[in-house]
């Protein structure tokens, strides 16, 4: 008596809710029994576990087939039986990768009650070409969706994922009275921003308002205002864009800045009563090579250092400890120096008056490469169509959509550019004020060398971050910039990236400096003196 032909059967939905319906599984697995009967096969029990919900989508995970594949060499099963190719795979690579499997192993492959021979180079190419078919039709209908979404995102429509915290969308109601806020939680949101700022803890907010601490943290810097970001990427389609909708703010912007500056500002830990070490520049220093920032550290509990910490596989060579004490004093010296020189501010309010006509021109090419990179997604669904419909072959239209991709990346990498000229365009009024302030500070630091050095932690931290405030043009953070200088006396160089200017200095500070900067007058004034007590001063702290 011959052996029956054992199956195993491939019945495949890419969706759970499909999986949940049953339908489809349903009408595979009716189908796939008849075919078997029909061919006088079996199907093993344990061959129905490679079906079931699974995504057929190019580049998804499929485990349920690559157990199949292999088991494919352990004599569980002769044959395999899908209902139509698409079931198969929508991947050519990977459908070429698993025929080859199952020839090595001299698995029977079928479609319905028709076997196609593994052997045979024109069925190999028909199921190759159902492949790319499918995987054409698949990664057509994601690339809509996609678009879809970005579209009705741009519309001012929820399109992706939750609704942002605290905001209620009633898509029946008229276009401006869609969006609402959630009152009890915008209360809850308020009341968190308020005892962080007070400085309680964020993990104990978090925990007594039954929230993740990484969700808080989230709305209180990045949702909590009129911005909601909403991120859509795929990689294997080339789309890495964010929308940003406008929603019912829960936060004033004051409150979320002075969030974010506290953030920044809070270097300072507490481990029971003992008080860590304070750093000055925390999260304002970094290494002018490479741009990571430098962290403090302290050695034998005794003195302060910044250093550079290295992840595996950084290139940057740079590895010596800077004192903490000596690059501190140095940028507060010149801070309160440059912040209280009229010239330097008029010099800096000069420069930071934005060209109109240079905004304006910017703005203007900005609108117009949008409206490229639109024309280009159109270029791209028509030249997809234009495959399926037959009237370009495959070269043609890899051609065509090598070079729209090629477009839209150099359109990309210049809006880039563009977006960073017109984000960090420095505020010239924000420079008058931040004069007006340091102006007290500069008075009295000409009267006593020591005056600037007496003044608590809080207080010179917010002299340095009033300085540090915001990106340079090119979207860099503003701050201190170390590097080796590689003359043993001065060993360190240091540029200062201020909001007002920019100074590229050595470290220790020279005497000469130090006379300038303290207007020290040789006729009225013991300069060995006062530059020692100067540099006592420093080293008292």
């Amino acid at each position: 008596m011959k052996k029956k032909l054992r199956f195993a059967p491939i019945i495949r939905v890419s969706t759970e809710r499909q999986e949940k319906q049953g339908e489809s599984l349903r009408t595979q697995k009716s189908q796939i029994i008849d075919f078997v009967d029909s061919l006088n096969g079996i199907i093993p029990e344990n061959c129905w576990n490679y079906s079931g919900q699974e995504h057929a989508t190019p580049g998804q995970e499929r485990i349920k087939l690559e157990k199949l594949l292999e088991d494919s060499g352990k004599g569980i099963y002769d044959a395999v039986i899908v209902c139509d190719a698409s079931r198969w795979s929508r991947d050519n690579l990977k459908s070429k990768e698993g025929l080859e499997i199952l020839r090595k192993n001299n698995i029977r492959f079928f479609v319905g009650t028709m076997e196609y021979d593994l052997y045979s180079p024109e069925h190999i190419f028909y199921l190759g070409m159902s492949a790319e078919i499918g995987e054409l039709q698949a990664r057509t209908q994601k690339l809509k969706s996609i678009n879809s979404k970005i579209h009705m995102a741009k519309r001012g429509i929820p399109s992706v994922g939750s609704l942002p915290y605290g905001r209620t969308y009633d898509k029946e109601a008229k276009e401006e009275e869609r969006w609402g806020v959630d009152e009890e939680k915008k209360e809850i949101i308020q009341q968190a921003a308020k005892r962080y700022l007070d400085g309680e803890s964020l993990p104990e907010i978090a925990t007594s308002i039954n929230m993740g601490v990484s969700t808080l943290w989230t709305i209180l810097k990045k949702t909590g205002g009129t911005e909601w970001p909403l991120k859509f990427q795929n990689d294997a389609l080339n789309i890495n864009e964010t929308v940003i909708m406008e929603v019912p703010r829960l936060l004033e912007d004051s409150t979320i800045e002075a969030i974010k500056k506290k953030a920044e500002a809070n270097r300072t830990y507490t481990r029971g009563d003992k008080l860590k070490y304070r750093y000055l520049l925390g999260r304002m220093i970094f290494c002018s090579r490479c741009g990571k920032a430098l962290t403090g550290m302290s050695h034998n509990q005794k003195s302060r250092y910044y250093q550079h910490r290295y992840e595996k596989g950084a290139t940057c060579k740079f590895k010596h400890l800077i004192k903490a004490d000596e690059i501190e004093n140095a940028v507060l010296i010149q801070i309160v120096q440059t912040m209280g020189d009229p010239v330097r501010i008029q010099k800096a309010i000069e420069r930071a008056s934005p060209d109109m006509k240079k905004v304006e021109d910017l703005k203007k090419e900005l609108e117009r490469l949008m409206a490229n990179l639109k024309n280009i997604s159109r270029n791209k669904e028509k030249t997809i169509d234009g495959y399926v419909e037959g009237i370009f072959n495959k070269e043609d239209s890899k051609r065509k959509m090598d070079k729209l991709y090629e477009q839209e990346d150099l359109i990309n990498s210049r809006l880039s550019v563009i977006k960073n000229e017109l984000a960090n365009i420095p505020d010239p009024d924000r420079i008058k004020q931040l004069s007006k302030w340091a102006v007290g500070i500069t008075a009295d630091i000409t009267k006593n060398p020591k005056f600037i050095f007496t003044k608590s932690y809080e207080h010179q931290r917010k002299v340095v971050e009033s300085a540090f405030a915001g990106h340079d043009a090119k979207g860099n953070r503003l701050g201190v910039y170390m590097d080796e200088s590689g003359d043993p006396k001065t060993p360190w160089s240091f540029e200062i990236r201020g909001l007002v200017e920019n100074t590229v200095l050595s470290l220790p500070l020279s005497d000469e400096y130090l006379e300038e900067a303290f207007n020290l007058d040789p006729y009225y004034q013991d300069i060995d003196k006062e530059l020692e007590n100067i540099k006592t001063s420093f080293c008292s702290l």
